[in-house]
């Protein structure tokens, strides 16, 4: 789950570009760029072969790009998630935020970073990039990343600013989807917010 997370993350905040060679591509990796700070709500949901209804989780997430800080929050229907603050990590179990110390918790702070400081170089070694419209797909192109057959990323067609579903789809065909609503670009983030 947690490589998933990064890959969404990444996605979701990681998508301005160094040089992108298709226009349109090009000009959503400007405005883009302009985030500095992010909050917004999402439904996950995950879909799985061997279940009839999807699971459905409810959270918020907060993102300041300055402090390297993200906060993916689960409310419902438990209260969970993590919290990144530059190079270390947090899990969020209730009120209680206990330090990630693994070597997968490690990895997966730095597989962040690249995101959160918008390497695109790196996503371009690792995933042909097509998109039609504002509909953008990620197909991995290298070993480590094939847990995954695809990422598709929907960017809102009037402000492509906004982020508003990322659907990540397995090789077997189950795939788990979030929806984003109620995105504000650029607010003033209270500090208690990545606490």
């Amino acid at each position: 789950m947690k490589y998933y997370l990064s890959l969404l993350l990444c996605l979701t905040f990681g998508l301005s570009w160094a040089q992108p060679k298709d226009a349109a591509l090009q000009d959503y990796a400007q405005k883009i760029s302009t985030v500095q700070t992010l909050q917004s709500d999402f439904t996950e949901e995950k879909h799985l072969s061997l279940l009839n209804q999807p699971i459905q989780s409810q959270g918020t997430l907060a993102f300041n790009k300055a402090l390297q800080k993200l906060r993916w929050q689960y409310q419902k229907p438990f209260e969970n998630g993590f919290l990144i603050e530059k190079d270390n990590a947090y899990r969020l179990q209730g009120p209680v935020k206990t330090p990630i110390a693994s070597a997968m918790g490690r990895m997966f702070i730095g597989e962040m970073l690249v995101w959160l400081t918008l390497d695109f170089d790196s996503l371009q070694k690792n995933y042909q990039i097509t998109h039609e419209g504002t509909q953008i797909t990620f197909v991995p192109m290298i070993k480590e990343h094939k847990v995954v057959k695809k990422i598709t990323v929907w960017l809102d067609e009037k402000d492509p600013r906004i982020v508003t579903q990322v659907e990540m789809e397995e090789p077997s065909g189950d795939f788990v989807l979030w929806k984003f609503n109620n995105t504000q670009i650029n607010p003033s983030l209270p500090a208690e917010v990545f606490q």
